[in-house]
């Protein structure tokens, strides 16, 4: 296995690791997580965090043919890292675990955007690098 892709396999297990994690938090109302967001819709999010987990799972077992699950999961880094940025700026501040997150959300886009297959890559676009 090429080193980046056995390095995308590794992020996307631990994204799918920490996605069932904050899932599990967010839908039990468990630890500091569960109050990131308003009581409404934490369960929603945590559902949409797991759902997000088993896509990562289904790329990490084959990045070229789940594509389309990697952009999906870009596009949700990247609004959930704007939907911080703009709670950050309208609530005037945050604290450390806000930052943290959104750490881990810059740190995440900028991993999964940079080791994702290029549809050169995808043997059944019938192109090569």
């Amino acid at each position: 296995m090429p080193t980046k892709r056995r390095a995308l396999v590794l992020v996307q297990l631990a994204y799918a690791a920490l996605s069932a994690a904050a899932a599990v938090a967010l839908i039990f109302d468990l630890g500091p997580v569960s109050h990131a967001i308003n009581q409404t819709s934490e369960r929603i999010v945590g559902a949409a965090l797991l759902a997000m987990g088993v896509g990562a799972l289904a790329v990490a077992r084959d990045p070229a043919a789940n594509r389309v699950m990697l952009r999906v999961e870009l596009v949700f880094i990247a609004a959930c890292t704007l939907s911080l940025v703009w709670k950050m700026v309208v609530d005037e501040g945050a604290g450390p675990s806000t930052w943290a997150l959104l750490a881990g959300l810059v740190v995440g886009l900028t991993l999964l955007g940079w080791l994702a297959p290029a549809a050169a890559d995808d043997p059944s676009t019938g192109r090569r690098p």
